[in-house]
């Protein structure tokens, strides 16, 4: 496949989808890229498929880059311009998509208006606030939802508590599944894990953008009682973001200096290194999908803390989790301090939580629902066309 010289694709055998995202590492991966892990999974377990990625990231320029003989990646700074449409007539004449399979509410719009046209059917992939925190508040978000359901063929949610939104935006049930993302189990695996003991200090650990809906601010009022309380802990926070200064102001006003780091962004495969050192993962997120710091923590043998919403109940275990309200430092600073009396369930959930993941979120299971919902709608679309 070339984008630039594009010419004119033989039908036989292929099962060609369009991917249309705003981001998609094709190198080294800084940060978690779990569409990444989608694409490439699909192609090794079903060398029939081949995909052309449409990527709009503003932060690189206009480029064409072959990732492999089944993955072309086309990276564009803007979806809202004349080079779009441009490149969508060449796409939809050259390529033929069989499928479109679009992430996130509005991209899924603009590309929808093409694929009408070429009567290509399509595919929503809901994966966060656009779906399941937006729309409660924003009659806009509300009313985008709503029109990006009726115009997908089918709608993919990455939990079921997502699928749940669609149908209280009146999506047609009969349009939404719900398939759970992977986890790299190699990668995230505990190697000799020494759990907590009264030797060293509890070590706490967040992984996340520092925005006010992750809630990082709870987590530093919770330190401050576990202080007060005399409670030997230490807190590292990864990520980095809009807040990261008021941050530090509240660190330094609770004098938490000596007891909490601020690391900022980790290289993704350096993350497995800090989750091996650490105890509990705190995740008091106000709105979640199925987060993907909370699965790699428990594949990695950690116990959890989490707010209880969203995909978060989804991986909630009896032991080895620990749901709170939230927007509530003081049921924060409870659960940790369970925890701390109590090292003996870090262990046992540790176990219990690396077992859920494991026999839940593969790759492989998740590139076999996708490629049977490229398939459905490929067939459907077969079917339609012989009944004219």
């Amino acid at each position: 496949m070339n984008f630039i010289d594009i010419k004119q694709t033989k039908t036989t055998g292929k099962l060609r989808i369009l991917y249309f995202t705003p981001f998609f590492s094709v190198g080294d991966i800084i940060t978690e890229n779990y569409l990444t892990n989608e694409v490439r999974t699909v192609v090794k377990n079903y060398p029939n498929t081949e995909f052309l990625l449409y990527v709009t990231n503003r932060r690189k320029p206009n480029v064409v880059t072959k990732v492999n003989d089944k993955i072309l990646c086309v990276n564009r700074k803007s979806y809202k311009n004349l080079l779009f449409f441009k490149d969508m007539i060449k796409i939809f004449t050259k390529f033929k998509p069989h499928v479109v399979h679009s992430h996130y509410v509005v991209p899924s719009i603009y590309v929808n208006f093409f694929a009408k046209v070429f009567r290509v059917p399509t595919i929503l992939h809901g994966r966060g606030i656009d779906v399941n925190n937006l729309p409660y508040f924003s009659v806009k978000s509300k009313f985008l939802l709503i029109i990006a359901g009726k115009l997908n063929n089918l709608i993919l949610t990455v939990c079921k508590s997502m699928k749940d939104d669609c149908l209280r935006f009146k999506i047609n049930k009969k349009k939404v599944k719900s398939i759970y993302n992977g986890i790299n189990f190699t990668h995230f695996n505990p190697k000799k894990k020494m759990f907590f003991s009264s030797q060293h200090p509890l070590e706490l650990l967040h992984i996340g953008s520092l925005i006010l809906r992750k809630g990082q601010h709870l987590i530093i009022e919770a330190c401050k009682k576990l202080k007060e309380s005399n409670i030997e802990f230490h807190l590292t926070l990864i990520g980095d973001g809009i807040l990261r200064q008021k941050l530090v102001d509240l660190i330094n006003k609770y004098e938490l200096e000596d007891h909490v780091d601020l690391l900022g962004w980790i290289d993704h495969r350096n993350i497995p290194n800090y989750l091996q050192k650490a105890d509990l993962l705190v995740f008091p997120s106000t709105t979640e999908g199925l987060p993907n710091a909370v699965l790699e923590a428990m594949s990695m043998k950690l116990a959890v803390i989490m707010t209880n919403v969203d995909g978060n109940l989804e991986l909630a275990q009896n032991i080895g989790s620990i749901l709170v309200e939230i927007n509530n430092p003081q049921q924060i600073f409870e659960a940790i301090l369970h925890y701390y009396n109590n090292p003996r369930e870090i262990e046992r959930g540790g176990e219990i939580n690396r077992n859920f993941i494991i026999n839940t979120f593969s790759w492989e299971k998740h590139a076999d629902e996708l490629y049977q919902a490229y398939n459905f709608l490929l067939n459907r679309r077969k079917h339609k066309n012989e009944k004219k």
